[in-house]
């Protein structure tokens, strides 16, 4: 498991050869898999929510291609940061996708976007050109995504939903060490309230010895 920083994520993205540094950003900032990216459809995309619907998947078997529901057969919808809405939207407009059917990112030739090719022709260049770790997979820019959510304070339950986990054990085991540790936070606390308890006691007991006192 490896991760980029945004700055990394926006030199690969710069590298990546053209028109695909948009579907790169997608997959770090979006943090949606390989699969459910090639099989994104326009009629998917809400550039004016900044929403992208998650709801079918394309899988490579050979030669042949495999069409279904994403991972765990959960529709989901992602929120996507306004400078890739604006990326995303700018790719459509350039690329004349009109048709509600459309695949968002196809071959150089309108066909479905085979990983193997990409990977070949595209990804590792890019990675040379970017001068980052010539180890890193696409599939790591998914847990690119998790670690920039993580970094911008994201509950764990959002992130889970955001990425189409099936339960918040499978984003905590993935990610639970990338989250920062709350036990001083938690100490700092419980000590405040361990202090006003003890200060609330001692005011009782001054005053109930003033009392005392004066009778």
């Amino acid at each position: 498991m490896r991760f980029l920083t945004i700055e990394q994520g926006e030199e690969l993205r710069t590298a990546i050869q053209y028109p695909y540094g948009v579907l790169v950003a997608v997959l770090a900032y979006g943090g949606i898999r390989w699969s459910e990216a090639a099989a994104l459809r326009l009629r998917r995309v809400d550039i004016l929510r900044s929403r992208l619907t998650i709801a079918e998947a394309v899988t490579q078997v050979g030669a042949r291609f495999f069409w279904g529901v994403p991972k765990n057969h959960r529709h989901r919808e992602i929120a996507i940061p306004a400078d890739l809405r604006d990326d995303l939207n700018e790719h459509i407009l350039a690329g004349l996708i009109i048709e509600p059917e459309e695949l968002i990112f196809t071959s150089p030739h309108g066909q479905t976007l085979r990983s193997s090719n990409f990977h070949r022709s595209v990804w590792k260049p890019a990675l040379r050109g970017a001068d980052i770790d010539s180890q890193l997979r696409i599939h790591d820019l998914r847990h690119t995504c998790a670690a920039v959510m993580i970094s911008a304070g994201a509950h764990p339950e959002v992130i889970k939903r955001h990425l189409g986990h099936s339960s918040i054990k499978v984003t905590m085991d993935s990610y639970g060490h990338l989250f920062p540790s709350d036990a001083d936070a938690l100490a700092g606390r419980i000590n405040s309230a361990i202090s006003k308890a003890r200060a609330d006691s001692r005011r009782t007991e001054d005053q109930g010895s003033a009392e005392a006192t004066a009778s």
